[in-house]
């Protein structure tokens, strides 16, 4: 399944290279979070975006990048020895569809976008706990600079996410369950589009 959205992804991509007309553009991004629950400590990463923009204040796009992290993938609670949780460093894909709509037209515009996408998790842990949907509202603004534009913008990324939790207990039945949530985080971003 991952090898097809990936196959699937480079093909949108070089469907949309080769359509380089006036409507075509490309963005190329880097981001740095910092986790706001226990879930998620932080993570960085880049981004890739093939996108047509319909005017001067709508385009919508797809995404792939590559993510590094630091999340929760053990919890455990022992009577005797107290809680204890492990984290693992994930190397993460996410694959997205982006759609951003400008305030205003101008050398300097205010932005927000909307992404929304699958995160495949291609790290080795046998806990792919970040391998599901994702969400991820963004504002900024865009600094138009000749044929470039540069932008930096704010996200929250709500990321599904799940746990093995543990309780161990001398007087009680010892129990292993899974726990669902999300692990969310607060996104710079920074990049540059043609």
């Amino acid at each position: 399944m991952r090898k097809l959205i990936i196959a699937l992804s480079f093909a949108l991509f070089s469907l949309l290279a080769s359509a380089q007309n006036g409507g075509y553009e490309f963005s190329a991004e880097a981001t740095g979070a910092i986790g706001i629950s226990k879930n998620s400590k932080y993570n960085v990463g880049a981004s890739i975006i093939n996108g047509y923009r319909f005017n001067d204040r709508f385009a919508i796009g797809l995404g792939i990048g590559f993510r590094y992290a630091e999340t929760l993938y053990y919890y455990s609670e022992d009577s005797k020895l107290g809680n204890y949780e492990s984290r693992d460093n994930k190397f993460l894909l996410p694959i997205f569809l982006r759609a951003k709509f400008d305030f205003i037209e101008g050398k300097i515009a205010p932005f927000i976008i909307g992404d929304i996408g699958y995160t495949i998790d291609v790290g080795q842990n046998q806990y792919k706990n970040l391998e599901a949907l994702f969400v991820e509202p963004i504002i900024g603004v865009d600094f138009k600079t000749g044929k470039s534009t540069w932008f930096l913008g704010l996200g929250v990324n709500v990321q599904q996410h799940h746990y093995q939790y543990f309780h161990i207990s001398s007087v009680t039945m010892s129990s292993e369950r899974r726990v669902n949530g999300v692990a969310p985080t607060l996104a710079l971003h920074f990049g540059v589009q043609f």
